[in-house]
């Protein structure tokens, strides 16, 4: 892993701080939409039962919202986050090259034109990849919970063409 690191990175940067970053902004955005999903889906799942004493009761006049209406705008973080690290570690990377010893000038000479950017962009755009990548089997599996745990007789039909509709 450190070579990887140390391959794809500016010569002598200490990527410490920037990976432990971007760890926890992973682990918040997961875990925000995690629990943001299932506070709602089980809130609107919760409302499809009907309360006796201490049984619940489906009450199959209800109606699920939709799929697309309870994730709304949840997973939107995942994607600001993915520009975040594509965009602030890029940067960072940049500038670094300008500081200190001035590595710039010897990337510059390298019989390589693109090495100065592979190794200022490779990363950032690892990160990157890894939030939307992320925030697609969040989707699924936010998807795979609705459909499979919510009452078939309280789900309204054309969940995943509902889905598309809202990107037409």
């Amino acid at each position: 892993m450190q070579d990887f690191l140390e391959r794809n990175l500016p010569p002598g940067y200490v990527c410490k701080t920037e990976l432990l970053a971007v760890a926890l902004a992973f682990c918040w955005a997961v875990l925000s939409n995690l629990i943001g999903f299932l506070n709602g889906y089980l809130n609107e799942r919760q409302a499809l039962y009907l309360r006796t004493g201490t049984e619940l009761i489906l009450d199959e006049s209800r109606v699920m919202p939709d799929f697309v209406t309870i994730l709304g705008d949840k997973l939107q973080i995942m994607i600001i986050f993915a520009l975040l690290v594509l965009i602030l570690p890029t940067a960072i990377h940049y500038a670094y090259y300008y500081s200190g010893g001035k590595s710039i000038y010897l990337m510059r000479r390298l019989p390589n034109g693109w090495e100065l950017h592979r190794r200022s962009l490779f990363i950032p755009l690892l990160y990157a990849l890894l939030f939307v990548i992320t925030a697609v089997i969040l989707f699924l599996i936010f998807y795979t919970v609705y459909m499979n745990f919510t009452p078939e007789a309280c789900l309204m039909p054309g969940q995943w063409q509902k889905i598309w509709s809202v990107f037409q």
